[in-house]
C-alpha cells in the first residue's frame, strides 16, 4: 500500500501540533480568554490524525507482510518437499493491527469525551475568574489568519481524499472555524469591543461540550453497531461534519426525506433546485446582511463620530447616513441632546422610593460618609463631623469628539470628579451650615467646582443641575439628633403655651378691669341720679306739705304702714260686729302656691 495516506496523516498531526504549541504560547504571552479554547481543538485534531497515521501505518505494514508471507510461502512450495511445515508467527503486525482496531480505535471516542469534558470544565473554572488585560492583538490576528487558512486547506484535502482522513479533515475543520470565531473577537477588541473575547471563548466552550456528549453517543452507538467489514470511525464528529462540510447538510436532509417517503425524493427535479439554489440564496443572505453594516441610523438625541480605520473622519448629526462596510468604518454614537445624569453619595433607588425616611434607617445600601468642619472645637470632641449626601449631577454632552477621545470612560472619570470635589466642598463647610439654610449656595459652589474641572480635563460636558437633598448625619448617631430636635420643638411648644397663656391672662384682666371700672361709673350715675330724684322729690313733698299738712301726714303714715307691713300676716276684722269669736290657726302652708290657684283677694 502506498504510503500517501500515512504521509497526508502525518502531516496533518505535524501542523495540529505546531499551531497547538503556538497558541499556547500566545495565549500565555497575550492573556486572551479565546485561545485557551482554541487549544483544545488543535489538541482534538492532534489527536484524530495520530490515531489515523497509526491505523493507516499499520494497515500498510500488514499489507506489505502479508505480500511477503505469500511470496515466502511460494518460495516454500517450489522447494524440497520433505522441508517441515514451520509453526505460526505469534507477533506479527497483522496481530497488532487487529488489537489496535478492536481495543485502541473504539477507546479513542471515550478519551476524547473525558478530555473534552475535563477541558470545558477548566475553561469555565478560568472565565468565571479575574482575567487579565489582552496585550498583541494585532500579533495574534496575524497568527490566528494563517493558522485558519493552513487548516482549511488541508482539511479540504484530506475530505476529499479518503475515508478514513474523513476524521482528521473535520477536526481540521472545526479547528479551522475556531480559529476563525477567535479572530473576529480579537478583531472585535482591536476595534473597542474588549467583551468579544469572552464571549468568543464561551461559544467555543459549549461547542466544547456539545462534541463531549457527541462522542460519548459515538461511542454507545459503536457497542451496539452492526459489524458490516466497515472500520470503526467513532472519534470522527458528525456535528463537525456538518459545520465543515455544508453540502452534508443536503445529503442529511435528502436522506431524511427518502427515508420518510419511501422513494428517491432527493432525485427529483424540486429538491435539486433547492439544492442547487440553497448555496447562493445563503450567500445572498449573508452579503445583505454584511452591506446593512453600511447604513446609519441616528436618533433625534443622538450624534456620532464616524471612524475609518480606527481614525475619526467627520462628526454625523441625526438622520440617515452612508459608510464603508464594517469594519473598515464604524460610527460611535453619543446621545450629545440628552440630559444624562448619575448620583453620588448613594447609588441610585430601586423603584419608588418612600415619601419620609427617618434619619436613624438607611436610606439606601453602601451610602458614602463625606468628612465636614466643625464649628468650634471644644474639650473631648473632635474638629471634623460625618454627614452622609444624595446628589444627582445632570450634565450634558457639548463637545462629542473631546468627551469621545480625551478619556476611555468620561462618564466614569466624570462621576469621580464630582465624588472628589464634593469630598473637598464638604470639607469647607460645617454640618449646620450644609444641613441648614446654606444648601442652595454650596450646591451652586459645588456645580462650579465640577465644571471647573470637567473643562480642565476636557471632557467636553456643561454641568446642569447639582443637588444637594437627602443629607442626613450617619444612622449611628441619629438618635442624637433626633433627642436634640425633640428638646427644641418641645421648647417652642412651652414657649407657645406660655404665649397662649399670657395673652388669656391679659385678656381676661382687661376685662376685669373694664367691667370694673363700667360698675363703678353704673355706680356713680345711679347715686347721682337716685340723689337728685330724691331731692326732687322732697321739694315735692314739701310743697305738697305746705298746701295740705294733714293729707300729707296721712298718706305718708299709710305709705309708711304699708312698706312696714308688707310681709306681715293681716288680719281685717269688721267695726260693727257685736260679738266676736277668734278662731286662729297658726299652721303654716307647706306649698301655698299649689293650692292658692284662684284670683286674688282684694285687700282693704
Amino acid at each position: 500500500m502506498e504510503k500517501h495516506n500515512e504521509r497526508i496523516a502525518l502531516l496533518a498531526g505535524l501542523l495540529a501540533a505546531f499551531w497547538l504549541g503556538a497558541d499556547a504560547v500566545l495565549a500565555r504571552v497575550t492573556h486572551l480568554q479565546v485561545l485557551p479554547a482554541l487549544c483544545v481543538y488543535g489538541a482534538v485534531a492532534l489527536v484524530v490524525a495520530l490515531v489515523v497515521f497509526v491505523r493507516e501505518r499499520l494497515a500498510r505494514r500488514a499489507a506489505e507482510e502479508k505480500r511477503e508471507a505469500a511470496l515466502a510461502e511460494r518460495e516454500r512450495v517450489s522447494g524440497s518437499i520433505f522441508e517441515a511445515e514451520t509453526a505460526p508467527e505469534l507477533f506479527t503486525v497483522a496481530r497488532t493491527r487487529e488489537q489496535f482496531e478492536r481495543f485502541i480505535v473504539p477507546a479513542v471516542a471515550p478519551v476524547l469525551a473525558v478530555g473534552l469534558a475535563a477541558a470545558a470544565w477548566w475553561l469555565r473554572r478560568q472565565l468565571a475568574g479575574p482575567a487579565a488585560p489582552p496585550a498583541h492583538r494585532l500579533l495574534v490576528l496575524a497568527a490566528l489568519g494563517g493558522q485558519a487558512f493552513a487548516f482549511f486547506l488541508l482539511s479540504r484535502y484530506l475530505l476529499g481524499w479518503g475515508r478514513l482522513l474523513r476524521g482528521p479533515g473535520i477536526a481540521l475543520g472545526v479547528a479551522c472555524v475556531a480559529s476563525l470565531v477567535a479572530g473576529a473577537a480579537t478583531l472585535a477588541g482591536e476595534m473597542g469591543y474588549p467583551w468579544g473575547d469572552r464571549l468568543a471563548a464561551m461559544v467555543l466552550l459549549v461547542f466544547l461540550a456539545g462534541l463531549a456528549a457527541e462522542n460519548v453517543l459515538n461511542f454507545i452507538g459503536e457497542l451496539y453497531r452492526p459489524r458490516r467489514g466497515e472500520p470503526c470511525r467513532s472519534y470522527e464528529s458528525r456535528l463537525g461534519g456538518l459545520l465543515t462540510e455544508p453540502g452534508a447538510w443536503a445529503r442529511s436532509v435528502a436522506g431524511a426525506l427518502d427515508y420518510q417517503f419511501g422513494f428517491k425524493v432527493s432525485e427529483t427535479w424540486l429538491f435539486r433546485f433547492l439544492e442547487g439554489a440553497l448555496l447562493p440564496l445563503v450567500t445572498f443572505q449573508i452579503i445583505a446582511l454584511y452591506l446593512l453594516s453600511c447604513l446609519v441610523f441616528l436618533g433625534p438625541e443622538e450624534r456620532g463620530i464616524l471612524e475609518r480605520f480606527g481614525r475619526p473622519v467627520a462628526q454625523l448629526e441625526s438622520g440617515f447616513h452612508l459608510k464603508a462596510p464594517w469594519p473598515f468604518a464604524i460610527v460611535r454614537r453619543f446621545p450629545a441632546q440628552r440630559v444624562l445624569s448619575f448620583r453620588i453619595g448613594q447609588p441610585a433607588p430601586r423603584g419608588a422610593s418612600p415619601a419620609v425616611i427617618q434619619w436613624n434607617v438607611p436610606h439606601a445600601l453602601g451610602e458614602d460618609q463625606f468628612l465636614v468642619a466643625a464649628p468650634r472645637v471644644g474639650d473631648g470632641s473632635v474638629p471634623v463631623n460625618l454627614v452622609a449626601f444624595n446628589v444627582p449631577v445632570e450634565y450634558q454632552i457639548t463637545n462629542v469628539l473631546a468627551f469621545a477621545y480625551h478619556s476611555a470612560d468620561p462618564g466614569r472619570l466624570l462621576e469621580q470628579i464630582a465624588y472628589r470635589s464634593l469630598t473637598l466642598e464638604a470639607a469647607t463647610h460645617d454640618l449646620f451650615e450644609i444641613m441648614g439654610d446654606g444648601q442652595s449656595r454650596i450646591a451652586a459652589a459645588l456645580r462650579q467646582r465640577i465644571q471647573t474641572e470637567a473643562d480642565r480635563r476636557q471632557l467636553g460636558v456643561r454641568i446642569l443641575f447639582v443637588g444637594l437633598q437627602g443629607v442626613h448625619p450617619p444612622t449611628q448617631v441619629a438618635e442624637a439628633f433626633q433627642s436634640v430636635i425633640g428638646a427644641l420643638e418641645q421648647k417652642e411648644a412651652a414657649i407657645l403655651t406660655a404665649r397662649a397663656a399670657a395673652g388669656k391672662t391679659v385678656t381676661l384682666a382687661g376685662a376685669e378691669s373694664a367691667r370694673a371700672v363700667q360698675e363703678a361709673e353704673a355706680y356713680r350715675t345711679q347715686r347721682t341720679e337716685i340723689s337728685a330724684a330724691e331731692a326732687k322729690r322732697f321739694l315735692i313733698q314739701a310743697a305738697t306739705a305746705e298746701k295740705s299738712p294733714r293729707v300729707f301726714r296721712t298718706s305718708l303714715y299709710l305709705d309708711t304702714l304699708a312698706r312696714a307691713l308688707a310681709d306681715t300676716r293681716k288680719f281685717i276684722v269688721p267695726a260693727a260686729v257685736a260679738h266676736e269669736v277668734y278662731q286662729l290657726n297658726f299652721e303654716e302652708k307647706l306649698r301655698p302656691e299649689l293650692f292658692d290657684l284662684g284670683p286674688a283677694v282684694g285687700k282693704k
